[in-house]
């Protein structure tokens, strides 16, 4: 364990901030809540090492969820039974351009970072515009923001295809996301169904059905039907 932790000392030395992971590394992240840079909890080289503490860490908290995975052709990777890569992850190590994370932390500017439910973070700003009716109107415009992808307007999210679009809004600036989901319903959630388009999660008597293919859930982290 010393050398290993040695090996991964000096890799991080070493390590150039776009590429802070190296082949074949094993990453325990926190994959609930989402924050606008990935959460990396544990990295290892041991698949074994890895999963046991994963487990562990999703045993001794109540409201964060963690979960595996590997580096593998500079991303993250979920992994099979055995460790190997086995489907890209939605989650990554995203990299938000400076200027952006700048204005997220200016007190000064009605703009701010949002993370959507895959993980993948993108640039809010408040914006004017004239309607055809010659009206002036104010709506939420949704801006890429990453080092290699800044400033595209987008109105579903380039990782994991939801609306970005901010459905209710009023003059005090009250208003809902609207990410085709329902947020509460996605909090109640098992982990591994958010986002899946198979979700029923309807309450008859005293069971939940959550999907047709899987009554009862699924028991592990990566379910073979998840279909977003």
């Amino acid at each position: 364990m010393d050398t290993e932790r040695d090996f991964l000392f000096f890799n991080e030395r070493i390590a150039t901030k776009y590429n802070p992971f190296y082949e074949g590394e094993y990453l325990v992240i926190q994959s609930y809540p989402r924050e606008h840079k990935l959460m990396v909890e544990h990295r290892t080289f041991d698949y074994k090492n890895a999963k046991s503490h994963c487990e562990l860490e999703n045993l001794a908290h109540d409201y964060t969820s963690f979960s595996l995975r590997i580096f593998h052709d500079d991303k993250l990777w979920e992994v099979n039974y055995k460790g190997e890569p086995q489907s890209i992850s939605k989650q990554q190590n995203w990299r938000i351009a400076q200027e952006y994370l700048e204005a997220h932390y200016d007190p000064h500017t009605d703009a701010e970072m949002v993370v959507c439910q895959c993980s993948y973070p993108y640039f809010s700003s408040l914006t004017t515009h004239i309607s055809n009716s010659g009206e002036s109107r104010t709506s939420w415009q949704s801006l890429t923001c990453l080092v290699r992808d800044l400033g595209r307007d987008i109105q579903t999210c380039p990782n994991c295809n939801a609306s970005l679009v901010r459905a209710d809004e009023s003059e005090d600036d009250n208003f809902d996301f609207d990410f085709d989901f329902d947020f509460d319903d996605q909090v109640s959630r098992p982990i591994v169904c958010i986002g899946c388009a198979n979700y029923h999660g309807v309450e008859y008597g005293d069971n939940v059905l959550v999907c047709g293919i899987h009554p009862n859930g699924w028991d592990s982290e990566n379910c073979p039907d998840y279909h977003p």
